[in-house]
Protein backbone atom coordinates (compact mmCIF):
# COMPACT_ATOMS: atom_id res chain seq x y z
CA UNK A 1 0.00 0.00 0.00
CA UNK A 2 1.51 3.46 -0.93
CA UNK A 3 2.07 6.02 1.56
CA UNK A 4 0.44 9.06 0.87
CA UNK A 5 2.09 12.31 1.10
CA UNK A 6 1.01 15.18 3.22
CA UNK A 7 1.58 18.62 2.56
CA UNK A 8 2.48 21.05 5.08
CA UNK A 9 1.81 24.61 5.22
CA UNK A 10 3.50 27.36 7.84
CA UNK A 11 2.35 29.86 9.40
CA UNK A 12 2.88 32.47 12.13
CA UNK A 13 1.80 32.88 15.49
CA UNK A 14 2.54 34.50 18.54
CA UNK A 15 5.54 33.08 20.18
CA UNK A 16 4.58 32.76 23.68
CA UNK A 17 1.75 30.84 22.49
CA UNK A 18 3.61 28.37 20.32
CA UNK A 19 6.04 27.82 23.57
CA UNK A 20 3.18 27.66 25.09
CA UNK A 21 1.55 24.74 23.00
CA UNK A 22 5.04 22.63 22.15
CA UNK A 23 5.10 22.69 26.52
CA UNK A 24 1.41 20.98 26.30
CA UNK A 25 2.28 18.92 23.59
CA UNK A 26 5.18 17.55 25.03
CA UNK A 27 3.44 16.81 28.17
CA UNK A 28 0.82 14.70 26.14
CA UNK A 29 3.64 12.93 24.46
CA UNK A 30 2.39 14.58 21.34
CA UNK A 31 4.85 16.69 18.54
CA UNK A 32 4.15 19.74 18.06
CA UNK A 33 2.63 18.85 14.59
CA UNK A 34 0.48 16.67 15.68
CA UNK A 35 -1.36 19.17 18.58
CA UNK A 36 -1.56 22.00 16.26
CA UNK A 37 -3.27 19.76 13.70
CA UNK A 38 -5.23 18.37 16.52
CA UNK A 39 -6.57 21.93 17.97
CA UNK A 40 -6.85 23.26 13.91
CA UNK A 41 -8.84 19.35 13.43
CA UNK A 42 -11.25 20.05 16.70
CA UNK A 43 -11.47 24.61 15.86
CA UNK A 44 -12.91 23.51 12.72
CA UNK A 45 -15.09 20.71 13.32
CA UNK A 46 -16.71 23.11 15.83
CA UNK A 47 -17.30 25.42 13.33
CA UNK A 48 -18.98 23.04 11.26
CA UNK A 49 -21.51 22.40 14.30
CA UNK A 50 -22.03 25.87 14.30
CA UNK A 51 -20.23 26.14 17.92
CA UNK A 52 -17.29 28.82 18.86
CA UNK A 53 -14.54 27.17 20.32
CA UNK A 54 -14.83 30.37 22.79
CA UNK A 55 -18.73 29.01 23.42
CA UNK A 56 -17.21 25.59 24.77
CA UNK A 57 -14.41 26.60 26.40
CA UNK A 58 -16.80 28.80 28.43
CA UNK A 59 -19.16 26.22 28.88
CA UNK A 60 -16.83 23.54 30.12
CA UNK A 61 -15.67 25.89 32.71
CA UNK A 62 -19.10 26.52 33.91
CA UNK A 63 -19.96 22.88 33.90
CA UNK A 64 -16.20 22.97 36.09
CA UNK A 65 -17.03 25.69 38.43
CA UNK A 66 -21.16 24.15 39.72
CA UNK A 67 -19.23 20.75 39.92
CA UNK A 68 -16.47 22.26 42.00
CA UNK A 69 -19.86 24.19 44.24
CA UNK A 70 -21.08 21.18 44.81
CA UNK A 71 -24.05 21.79 42.48
CA UNK A 72 -25.79 19.06 40.72
CA UNK A 73 -28.16 18.75 37.79
CA UNK A 74 -31.78 17.94 37.82
CA UNK A 75 -35.04 18.50 35.72
CA UNK A 76 -36.21 21.57 36.65
CA UNK A 77 -39.96 20.51 36.86
CA UNK A 78 -39.17 18.18 39.24
CA UNK A 79 -36.58 20.41 41.24
CA UNK A 80 -39.61 22.75 41.54
CA UNK A 81 -42.20 19.94 42.33
CA UNK A 82 -39.56 18.03 45.25
CA UNK A 83 -40.16 21.60 46.77
CA UNK A 84 -43.24 21.77 46.74
CA UNK A 85 -43.25 18.19 48.64
CA UNK A 86 -40.74 19.89 50.82
CA UNK A 87 -42.42 22.40 51.82
CA UNK A 88 -45.93 20.80 52.19
CA UNK A 89 -44.05 17.92 54.23
CA UNK A 90 -42.11 19.54 56.05
CA UNK A 91 -41.49 23.44 55.42
CA UNK A 92 -39.52 25.04 58.57
CA UNK A 93 -37.01 21.90 57.72
CA UNK A 94 -37.11 22.84 54.02
CA UNK A 95 -36.66 26.52 55.24
CA UNK A 96 -33.72 25.56 57.20
CA UNK A 97 -31.70 23.35 54.79
CA UNK A 98 -31.92 26.24 52.10
CA UNK A 99 -30.92 28.86 54.57
CA UNK A 100 -27.71 26.74 55.48
CA UNK A 101 -27.14 25.95 51.84
CA UNK A 102 -27.24 30.10 51.34
CA UNK A 103 -24.84 30.49 54.25
CA UNK A 104 -22.47 27.68 53.31
CA UNK A 105 -21.95 28.65 49.40
CA UNK A 106 -21.08 32.29 50.41
CA UNK A 107 -18.59 30.91 52.84
CA UNK A 108 -16.70 28.93 50.00
CA UNK A 109 -16.74 32.26 48.50
CA UNK A 110 -15.42 34.87 51.22
CA UNK A 111 -12.98 32.02 52.59
CA UNK A 112 -11.68 30.87 49.62
CA UNK A 113 -8.14 33.04 49.01
CA UNK A 114 -10.82 35.14 46.04
CA UNK A 115 -10.06 38.43 45.80
CA UNK A 116 -13.75 40.18 45.25
CA UNK A 117 -16.00 36.82 46.64
CA UNK A 118 -19.18 38.96 45.73
CA UNK A 119 -18.44 39.35 42.74
CA UNK A 120 -17.18 35.76 42.00
CA UNK A 121 -20.67 34.42 44.05
CA UNK A 122 -22.66 36.99 41.45
CA UNK A 123 -20.76 35.97 38.42
CA UNK A 124 -21.68 32.16 39.22
CA UNK A 125 -25.32 32.69 40.24
CA UNK A 126 -25.65 34.48 36.79
CA UNK A 127 -24.70 31.46 35.56
CA UNK A 128 -25.89 28.77 37.14
CA UNK A 129 -29.24 30.68 37.01
CA UNK A 130 -29.79 30.06 32.90
CA UNK A 131 -33.71 29.06 33.50
CA UNK A 132 -34.31 32.64 35.00
CA UNK A 133 -35.91 34.55 32.60
CA UNK A 134 -34.87 37.89 34.20
CA UNK A 135 -32.01 37.91 36.64
CA UNK A 136 -30.06 41.69 37.61
CA UNK A 137 -27.48 41.29 40.59
CA UNK A 138 -26.71 45.44 41.53
CA UNK A 139 -23.86 46.29 43.93
CA UNK A 140 -23.56 50.10 45.35
CA UNK A 141 -22.16 51.65 47.82
CA UNK A 142 -23.60 49.56 51.11
CA UNK A 143 -26.15 48.20 49.46
CA UNK A 144 -27.50 45.13 46.83
CA UNK A 145 -30.38 44.59 44.98
CA UNK A 146 -31.25 41.13 43.51
CA UNK A 147 -34.24 41.02 41.11
CA UNK A 148 -35.47 37.21 39.54
CA UNK A 149 -37.70 36.60 37.76
CA UNK A 150 -39.32 33.45 36.28
CA UNK A 151 -42.75 32.34 35.54
CA UNK A 152 -41.95 28.70 35.84
CA UNK A 153 -40.75 28.77 39.91
CA UNK A 154 -43.77 27.59 41.95
CA UNK A 155 -44.67 29.53 44.75
CA UNK A 156 -42.53 27.04 47.48
CA UNK A 157 -39.58 27.09 45.33
CA UNK A 158 -39.44 30.86 44.98
CA UNK A 159 -39.97 31.31 48.84
CA UNK A 160 -36.84 28.90 48.97
CA UNK A 161 -34.65 30.50 46.65
CA UNK A 162 -35.41 33.71 48.35
CA UNK A 163 -34.29 32.27 51.86
CA UNK A 164 -31.07 31.07 50.41
CA UNK A 165 -30.36 34.21 48.65
CA UNK A 166 -30.95 35.76 52.00
CA UNK A 167 -29.16 33.58 53.75
CA UNK A 168 -26.11 33.93 50.87
CA UNK A 169 -25.98 37.94 51.34
CA UNK A 170 -25.91 37.62 55.21
CA UNK A 171 -22.64 35.58 54.62
CA UNK A 172 -21.66 38.43 53.02
CA UNK A 173 -22.12 41.13 55.60
CA UNK A 174 -25.53 42.34 54.64
CA UNK A 175 -28.08 42.86 57.86
CA UNK A 176 -31.10 44.81 57.13
CA UNK A 177 -33.25 43.28 53.88
CA UNK A 178 -36.68 44.62 52.19
CA UNK A 179 -38.08 42.27 49.84
CA UNK A 180 -41.11 41.60 47.92
CA UNK A 181 -41.97 38.07 46.85
CA UNK A 182 -44.53 36.19 45.15
CA UNK A 183 -44.72 32.89 42.90
CA UNK A 184 -42.28 33.76 40.46
CA UNK A 185 -41.10 36.63 41.64
CA UNK A 186 -38.15 37.77 43.79
CA UNK A 187 -37.03 41.56 44.46
CA UNK A 188 -34.45 41.86 47.52
CA UNK A 189 -32.32 44.90 48.66
CA UNK A 190 -29.82 44.46 51.20
CA UNK A 191 -27.67 46.94 53.29
CA UNK A 192 -24.69 46.97 55.02
CA UNK A 193 -24.66 47.98 58.59
CA UNK A 194 -23.01 52.01 58.96
CA UNK A 195 -20.20 51.74 61.00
Amino acid sequence: MEKRKVRRKTFAAREDLIERASEVAKQRGFSLYAFVNEMLQLTLQAEEMGISLRSLVEERGLLKAAKEASFVFGLENLWYEMADIACEKAKRRALECWVEAGAWLAKRYVSGGIKDPFLAFKRDLEAFTWNVSEFDVEEGKGEVSIRMISPRFSESYTFLLEAFLESALKTFGYTRFNKDVSRGTIRLKAYRKKS
